[in-house]
């Protein structure tokens, strides 16, 4: 008697079923590559905004010891990368022209920033300077400016010219992109710090702020970091 060997067909797999497999994996290969491109460039751009505000810190409790040094009394604000002089140090009521006294107090400025953006840990880190003049809120009238808006950007010129024509090199200091770093601009009473209403207070808003803005993440990093904030607090 002839054996009968039973034969059981296995059915084929489905193509179907492995084509959807495959793009599946590579689908999930590809978004775990585009998560650390993300996760990656995000850590990066945040360390780098964290590192600025601690190396715009160190610059500027490095200029306020060096002008103490000097007998130079300046603020500063850390959180907002500010070193601030007062009206008084700098001109009489209601003008423009730098004192005598003054003169010295910004020639010392420029000798002291001019060698805080030489040394290693800040150079190349600031992207602009902004030397600000700011006024009170009460209007002028001496013959001199029309208003207030005049008196603190000339204010702001006239500080600038003083302290680049002390130190040559100052207009010359590029960031990384090789732009010039400095610039010069006001705000009359439009940015107060302290409360118009009182003679203290207004004494604080007549001031020359300069400006540190340090050197950002790219713009490619900066657009994930958004992104990520973004999508967090919504």
């Amino acid at each position: 008697m002839r054996k009968r060997t039973l034969q059981i067909d296995t059915p084929a797999q489905d193509s179907f079923t492995i084509s959807i497999s495959d793009l599946m994996s590579g689908l999930l290969a590809v978004f775990i590559l585009v998560l650390s491109y993300f996760i990656l460039n995000f850590s990066q751009a945040t360390a780098q905004l964290t590192q600025n505000d601690v190396t715009r810190a160190e610059l500027l409790r490095f200029m306020q010891r060096e002008l103490e040094r000097e007998g130079i009394k300046v603020s500063v604000d850390e959180q907002h990368g500010i070193l601030r002089i007062s009206e008084g140090v700098l001109f009489d009521v209601g003008l423009a022209d730098v004192k005598p006294q003054g003169q010295i107090v910004i020639k010392k400025l420029g000798s002291v920033l001019e060698i805080a953006l030489e040394k290693e840990q800040f150079k190349g880190r600031v992207e602009t300077i902004f030397i600000e003049g700011h006024t009170d809120n009460i209007p002028i009238n001496n013959g001199i400016f029309p208003s207030n808006w005049e008196l603190s950007t000339k204010r702001a010129i006239n500080t600038w010219l003083t302290m680049s024509s002390a130190n040559p090199r100052l207009p010359w200091f590029p960031n990384d992109k090789g732009e010039l770093i400095f610039s010069v601009s006001g705000y009359a009473d439009t940015r107060p710090i302290a409360e118009n209403s009182t003679e203290a207070g207004r004494r604080d808003n007549r001031r020359i702020d300069i400006r540190f803005s340090m050197t950002p993440p790219t713009e490619e990093d900066m657009s994930i970091v958004k992104f990520v904030r973004k999508e967090l607090t919504e």
